[in-house]
């Protein structure tokens, strides 16, 4: 079953009062790389991803948040040392920290919708994708544009070989509400599949795997409950 969490951030005052304690959770590493984020919310977005992604893995492991060891591939994919039954990936955008846990790869996205050039659609979407996002307008085209970004960032997050393989090169298809995906010049892909989460009505959020054993709801955690 591929499980999805989300955690929504505080305000900062908030979060300052916490922040310590959260960060004294984390391995020695993972308290390093924080050093580098310059902006509050940035710093508390990176931290509650960690933090979400070791009360889960804890859980699931039977095992000390501390001691669970995790890397990243070459192209920045993070995964478990030493476990290849158990996968995850992290987003975040905005006010919302997000996580997806399976025994199988796993690809999450997750976007603030806000107004957006759609020259980008033009330049980075596939000729199909582009087309048929033509053909809508007003809200339903803003909405319709981050479904296709979601859709196709997680979809690169699945396979984890994050910008050496372009937007372009593959397109998402949509037909009544439901998401396929087909590689150019190749036919359409049946062990690939998409579900969508409502989290919030100013974002859109994507899941993608090779398994389509999704949970029908996504489970919010309480910031107090890491």
């Amino acid at each position: 079953m591929i499980e999805v969490y989300a955690i929504q951030t505080i305000i900062e005052n908030e979060f300052l009062k916490f922040r310590e304690e959260l960060i004294s959770k984390l391995p020695p590493f993972s308290r390093e790389l924080l050093k580098k984020y310059k902006r509050t919310k940035d710093k508390q977005r990176s931290l509650l991803g960690e933090l979400l992604t070791r009360t889960i893995l804890s859980k699931k492991l039977k095992i000390q948040a501390e001691q669970i060891i995790i890397e990243k591939s070459e192209k920045g994919k993070p995964y478990l040392v030493n476990n290849n039954d158990l996968h995850f990936n992290i987003s975040h955008s905005g006010d919302w920290v997000v996580a997806a846990f399976a025994s199988t790869e796993v690809g999450i996205d997750i976007e603030n919708i806000k107004p957006v050039n759609f020259r980008i659609a033009e330049r980075f979407f596939s000729k199909k994708e582009f087309a048929a996002l033509e053909k809508k307008a007003g809200k339903e085209k803003i909405n319709f544009f981050f479904d296709l970004w979601t859709l196709k960032e997680s979809y690169l997050k699945l396979l984890g070989k994050g910008l050496t393989k372009s937007l372009s090169s593959f397109t998402v298809i949509e037909s009544n509400r439901e998401f396929s995906l087909k590689e150019n010049n190749k036919d359409e892909m049946n062990d690939v599949f998409f579900k969508q989460y409502q989290i919030d009505k100013d974002y859109k959020l994507s899941v993608c795997s090779f398994s389509d054993k999704f949970c029908e709801e996504l489970k919010i955690l309480n910031f107090m409950e890491l």
